[in-house]
């Protein structure tokens, strides 16, 4: 994506508009502004003119204006990643922070993993059946699922577990409620590997873990 980025863009792809959904997260690279490269969330569209994305995290100033800005998102409906070059067109502090970058023409697409995970290691709560209770390692991600350690013998395939985990995102924690299903078992030395699935999220929850994983991807 990087080298595809270093050439000339390819030619028009699906209308970029008709692609994007309010809430996608998008990774944002601000030439010569490293310190705010990073997850950001897609706040409104204006036609033919630009995208707006939300910028809480930041301390908007002029510096930022015309300021190039390279962007990779995931298009679930394209199952594909793709990455456009742009600018900063203006900064809006109300409702809340955030900047218009100008609508691109052009953008690159290429095919990724739809589960694609990123190596993680977090402290997750875990219930199930009658009251069962207890505490678990996620050692990795994606948005569809993930893998828990666990020394507990009595999780089996096809269980239904109930999942709270705590992430933090650009210096916010944010507690990820979650449903979700065994879908493997292998024994370990140190007790058990399970693959879950993940079957229901809060929209909310399922943008920001999005958000984190791809700081970790």
């Amino acid at each position: 994506m990087d080298q595809a980025l270093q050439q000339p863009i390819q030619a028009s792809i699906p209308s970029l508009e008709d692609s994007l959904r309010l809430g996608q997260s998008l990774h944002l690279e601000f030439e010569g502004l490293p310190e705010l490269n990073g997850g950001y969330y897609l706040w409104g569209i204006c036609p033919n003119e630009s995208i707006m994305v939300s910028a809480p995290q930041l301390n908007l100033s002029d510096e930022l204006l015309n300021t190039s800005v390279k962007a990779r998102l995931f298009i679930e409906q394209l199952d594909s990643a793709c990455a456009f070059r742009t600018t900063v067109g203006n900064l809006c502090e109300k409702p809340s922070p955030y900047l218009h970058l100008s609508m691109p023409n052009n953008m690159v697409m290429g095919e990724v993993r739809r589960n694609h995970r990123a190596r993680i290691s977090l402290e997750t709560h875990i219930s199930y059946s009658e009251n069962n209770n207890i505490s678990a390692e996620i050692t990795d991600a994606s948005i569809c699922g993930c893998r828990i350690n666990t020394s507990e013998n009595d999780l089996k395939v096809g269980d239904i577990i109930n999942m709270q985990f705590e992430i933090n995102v650009y210096g916010i924690a944010q507690k990820i409620e979650l449903t979700a299903m065994a879908r493997s078992r292998a024994e370990t030395s140190k007790g058990y590997s399970l693959g879950a699935q993940f079957i229901e999220m809060p929209d909310c929850h399922r943008i920001a873990l999005n958000s984190y994983l791809l700081k970790h991807c």
